[in-house]
């Protein structure tokens, strides 16, 4: 054999192990949607929450309820419906484990979701009134379904609100936002004069020694969280790793809301997904090198008793409108309640309630007991729709 006939062999071989290689990448890339946007059936409720086969129904105020912000996209609910009412029912076997172990932020997405139903409601002939289950949070048991309030329908023909075509709108933004602009001082002043049930408060900062302690305390909570085991587990457990599994799912987090930049996020969906400690490790970097530096407004949702059960879902239903209000006005809203879930983790492992002391250093007064904080800003990319289950699959007859 020559030289020049084993160099030929050898090329041809790599020729092969080449067109190999590439074939199996470009299967890969199609195979994880690397280039396309997300799309199909868990994606059809942000564009058939109006359907006209709901129209005047008790459904269609679910079709817009399922749209509402909830953590990490658990969507805990199911709809009991019936001709006069819909028992909103918080699905307890969807909680974030040691992120959310009193069931707060669980119910904070069911209060938004209650937000929406009551906005739906005037633009489908209703008139709805909203009844909260009593109770601490602390006393709920996980592993079924529990009762989180009943909304009773009558007839109605009053006039829509404006913030009811927001609804398809409102996506969680985790991009970059654009801090050299500021924040808009007129949808300031519409958010810090929204009415606001009795035990729940709303503070606001854009600047000066409060708005910096909040960041810095988001930054430092975000790092507790990501050196505590168990919490990186419970949270990464919802992560969905591509379209196969978020297509089975309808539900929970995904790369393509997660705010990366395009070649990253190409580059993250066409790799193996990462171990719940680096995942979590990258959230952290983003808290402190994107999330915080670039947040125009900073804000918390306080209330009188943070365990108390109509109190948290009133927590929820001013966010959501609080959101949608962003929406509306093409202002980018994104939650970072980092503070808020060590507290709770502070009261679950009875250690010293350091977290608290600090949200509570922050608002200024100690009647006080923030639950929920945000950031939000001029948007420097849009959101991405997250994936939803639809109506059929969330509601059940009354």
């Amino acid at each position: 054999m020559t030289v020049s006939t084993t160099r030929r062999r050898l090329l041809q071989g790599a020729g092969a192990i080449t067109l190999v290689a590439v074939g199996g990448a470009i299967w890969r890339a199609h195979d994880r949607e690397v280039f396309a946007t997300p799309s199909g059936a868990p994606y059809d409720p942000w564009v058939m929450w109006q359907s006209p086969d709901h129209a005047g129904t008790p459904i269609a105020l679910v079709a817009a309820g399922i749209l509402a912000s909830n953590p990490h996209n658990t969507q805990p609910w199911i709809f009991r419906v019936s001709e006069d009412r819909i028992e909103v029912l918080a699905d307890t076997t969807r909680h974030l484990g040691t992120f959310d172990p009193y069931l707060r932020e669980m119910h904070i997405g069911l209060g938004c979701a209650i937000e929406n139903m009551v906005l739906a409601a005037p633009a489908n002939g209703y008139a709805a009134t909203v009844e909260a289950a009593p109770g601490s949070l602390r006393d709920i048991e996980r592993g079924g379904m529990v009762r989180a309030a009943v909304i009773r329908l009558a007839p109605g023909n009053g006039a829509s609100d404006p913030l009811y075509d927001a609804i398809p709108h409102r996506h969680t933004n985790r991009y970059a936002y654009d801090r050299a602009r500021g924040f808009p001082e007129d949808l300031l002043r519409r958010i810090a004069t929204m009415p606001v049930e009795n035990g729940v408060a709303v503070s606001l900062f854009t600047e000066g020694e409060t708005f910096e302690a909040l960041g810095r305390t988001i930054i430092e909570a975000t790092d507790a969280i990501v050196a505590d085991d168990e919490m990186i587990e419970d949270s990464h457990h919802w992560f969905r790793d591509g379209p196969r599994e978020m297509a089975r799912e309808r539900s929970g987090l995904e790369l393509d809301t997660a705010g990366l930049a395009p070649a990253l996020l190409a580059a993250a969906k066409f790799l193996p997904a990462l171990p719940a400690k680096q995942s979590h490790g990258a959230w952290a970097d983003q808290t402190r090198d994107t999330h915080i530096p670039t947040a125009a407004l900073l804000g918390t949702i306080s209330l009188r008793d943070r365990f108390d059960r109509p109190q948290t879902l009133a927590a929820g239903r001013i966010w959501q409108r609080i959101h949608l209000e962003a929406s509306a006005a093409g202002i980018a809203m994104h939650p970072l309640n980092q503070p808020v879930e060590m507290a709770d983790r502070d009261r679950q492992l009875a250690r010293d309630a350091a977290w608290d002391a600090r949200l509570v250093s922050i608002v200024g007064d100690p009647q006080w007991q923030p639950t929920f904080a945000f950031r939000g800003g001029y948007p420097t990319r849009e959101a991405m729709a997250s994936a939803r289950r639809n109506v059929e699959q969330v509601s059940e007859a009354g």
